[in-house]
């Protein structure tokens, strides 16, 4: 009987400190990478002349879980859009990558995961420039946003981690979650 309970116990702090690890507040970002987590490295590209991009959506949920994300990206007008593939864990999606996109997975996710894969086209290979994630124009909120977990999948605001940037130089490596920040601190990270 003890040794049940002590098991029990024990696979109960270990799934909680699982969930404990992910940050109070989500991350999105825009990767070169497939791999999971994305290295914050791999959001800087520089090439000659006309050059592909592959780029990535990944997300961070919050410790609450993430079900949806509400966004828009921003191009540079030296970026010519090409093919997006949806990623096989989204089950619907409403509106376009530049325009303003909700897109919803199959299943909570507690981890990283990619929702979009685009290759775009760049035709300057002198000047600075990102592509940018921000806010869905047409929703009333200040803010990139998830639906999480919680019963009634309700939203909240997430922290763009990395936007691409192309012809830069990469920025120095920024770990994800690892610093505590006030609400006041959050709110103006937040695009």
């Amino acid at each position: 009987m003890k040794k049940g309970l002590l098991l029990s116990l024990a696979l109960l702090l270990v799934s909680g400190v699982a969930f404990a690890q992910l940050p109070p507040v989500g991350y999105i970002g825009l990767y070169t990478d497939t791999g999971a987590p994305p290295d914050p490295l791999s959001s800087c590209v520089t090439g000659t002349g006309f050059y592909p991009v592959e780029m990535y959506i990944w997300t961070l949920p919050s410790e609450n879980g993430m079900i949806c994300a509400e966004f828009m990206i921003t191009y540079p007008a030296s970026v010519i859009q090409s093919t997006v593939t949806t990623s096989p864990d989204v089950s619907v999606t409403l509106g376009t990558l530049d325009t303003g996109m909700s897109a919803c997975l199959l299943n909570c996710s507690w981890t990283w995961t990619w929702y979009f894969h685009q290759t775009i086209y760049v035709t300057d290979d002198a000047t600075p420039m990102s592509c940018q994630i921000v806010k869905h124009p047409d929703l009333a909120i200040l803010c990139v946003q998830f639906a999480n977990c919680d019963p009634g999948y309700p939203t909240e605001c997430c922290i763009v981690h990395t936007d691409l940037l192309i012809n830069q130089e990469c920025p120095p490596e920024d770990p994800v979650g690892t610093e505590d920040a006030s609400w006041g601190a959050i709110k103006d990270l937040v695009k």
